[in-house]
């Protein structure tokens, strides 16, 4: 699968919701392929209105980088160097938990998953069940 299709982006939204539902969470799933272009969004009923762009920031962030996003945000520490990005907030990119990059099954990037609703733990710990098997 060199490109994400719309049907597995669909299955992913629909894995995320039911996760974010057992966890009792309210969350904004966005689906990206490998160009940081939308495929699926989903808004669950009563979720925060901001947490549509945040979702769709964290997906493209985990694009950018091919990391998770909850990856990204190590914690400053005296004397040691500072990732740096002055076109974080411009750039719509995100660097806290809930973005998660997509692999085909031979390691190519395909695209993004980014979820928010919660804390940053909780969305992350959503995206990767969602994107789990």
């Amino acid at each position: 699968m060199p490109d994400i299709t719309l049907e597995y982006a669909q299955g992913l939204v629909a894995k995320g919701r039911a996760a974010a539902g057992d966890a009792g969470m309210k969350a904004v799933f966005a689906v990206l392929d490998k160009g940081a272009n939308l495929v699926a969004f989903s808004r669950m009923d009563g979720a925060w209105l901001a947490s549509n762009e945040l979702a769709i920031a964290k997906a493209r962030t985990s694009v950018m980088f091919q990391a998770p996003t909850d990856a990204l945000n190590a914690p400053l520490e005296l004397g040691k160097p500072v990732l740096h990005f002055d076109h974080v907030h411009h750039g719509g990119l995100l660097l806290v938990g809930g973005g998660v990059p997509l692999f085909d099954i031979g390691g190519v990037l395909i695209g993004a998953l980014g979820v928010s609703g919660g804390t940053p733990e909780q969305d992350a710990a959503i995206a990767r069940a969602t994107t789990a098997g």
